[in-house]
């Protein structure tokens, strides 16, 4: 489909030794794992910060801010990152240093729990949870640019979406469970201008169906084994004795059943799933946005995104490509992008085009932010 505000873009061309969803997926995850850095540039601050959540429940988040000195004029991003991700993810890291040399301010936020984060609070991030992005973007407006945009990876994407789409009752549903007041009237104002959804679960039943099958137990193990050791280091209340139950969880479906769900005020991994899935809230959006996936992803079923009309929502680029994984994309290399990262290209270009649309000037741009442009 076309990109509207990028009036053209260079199609992704996988490189030759990465083909297929899995290889792809494995190339982006390899130089995400390479040693990552907070991004330093002159004239920047960077700050490490812990701000309570504005739904009141007690707990904290912590998230870092890269800034430049009296800029307020200029536009903030915020990261969200994926399942068991933090603010040093190495595809956050990466992508932040990119916006940085355009001239965009970043914040790289820690979902509850999540990071440095984990001992700040109770109660558990999940792929429903739009409190904590709520509370950043209110941060951001306040302190950094009342111009924001925000960048959703994998389940923070499915976070990113569901918090434009949804209303204020979903909202509420989430405040009654943390035992906090509601709040009363439709939802005004979203806090952002525009977002990025990477590699959404748009369907989480269908993509928990996914990864769960016979052929996903690398990923799954993983991802059991990371949540399974966050479960018994933080601070939760939980709904079960993890001595005698983790041992017994082997899939995603189990974790989402016995810990995900209640820990996020349902009864069981399916409610969870129909109230939290992105799917279900996409058409509602109002607010402009980019969300780019891949047909060949190995964890992220297309159900979804087929069950998605994208006609009703032209406001909404929906870019599919054939192959590029999981937060992939790993390309031929490019002048535009030489360190074939497909995926960090497109979100940048997309920014700068909001932001150059709008008439909204980038602080101590690099020459190099250049290389980002679209052709």
């Amino acid at each position: 489909m076309p990109l509207g505000l990028l009036p053209s873009f260079v199609p992704f061309q996988p490189h030759f030794l990465f083909r297929g969803g899995h290889a792809q997926t494995l190339a982006g995850h390899l130089q995400g794992r390479l040693p990552g850095r907070a991004p330093r540039r002159p004239g920047l601050r960077t700050e490490k910060l812990i701000i309570p959540c504005d739904d009141e429940s007690g707990d904290r988040l912590l998230f870092y801010v890269e800034r430049y000195h009296r800029s307020a004029s200029v536009p903030a991003v915020v990261l969200v990152h994926g399942l068991e991700g933090d603010a040093h993810s190495g595809y956050i890291l990466i992508l932040a240093r990119k916006l940085l040399a355009a001239g965009f301010h970043v914040l790289r936020l820690n979902m509850r729990t999540c990071g440095d984060g984990l001992h700040i609070a109770r109660n558990a991030y999940n792929a429903g949870l739009t409190l904590d992005l709520q509370t950043i973007l209110v941060f951001a407006r306040k302190f950094l640019s009342e111009r924001v945009a925000v960048v959703g990876f994998s389940l923070g994407a499915n976070v990113v979406l569901k918090y434009f789409g949804e209303d204020q009752e979903e909202r509420n549903r989430q405040r009654e469970f943390l035992r906090t007041p509601p709040q009363k009237g439709a939802i005004r104002d979203r806090l952002a201008e525009t977002f990025v959804a990477v590699s959404p679960p748009l369907d989480l039943r269908s993509s928990c169906h996914k990864i769960d099958s016979s052929t996903m137990g690398i990923y799954r193990m993983n991802f059991i084994a990371e949540m399974k050791r966050s479960i018994l280091e933080k601070n939760y209340t939980l709904p079960f004795d993890p001595e005698k139950e983790l041992p017994e969880i082997r899939t995603i479906f189990d974790m989402d059943h016995s810990f995900t769900a209640p820990m996020a005020g349902f009864r069981t991994a399916l409610e969870y799933y129909a109230t939290a899935s992105a799917r279900r809230y996409v058409e509602k959006i109002e607010t402009p946005g980019l969300v780019l996936h891949a047909e060949d992803d190995p964890m992220i079923s297309m159900e979804g995104w087929q069950n998605v009309n994208w006609q009703k929502v032209p406001h909404i680029q929906s870019v599919l490509t054939r192959e590029g994984g999981h937060l992939g994309w790993y390309a031929k290399k490019h002048p535009l992008f030489r360190d074939r990262r497909w995926m960090d290209y497109m979100v940048v270009n997309y920014l700068m085009e909001w932001r150059d649309r709008k008439g909204y000037g980038p602080a101590h741009p690099d020459l190099r932010s250049l290389s980002f442009r679209v052709a």
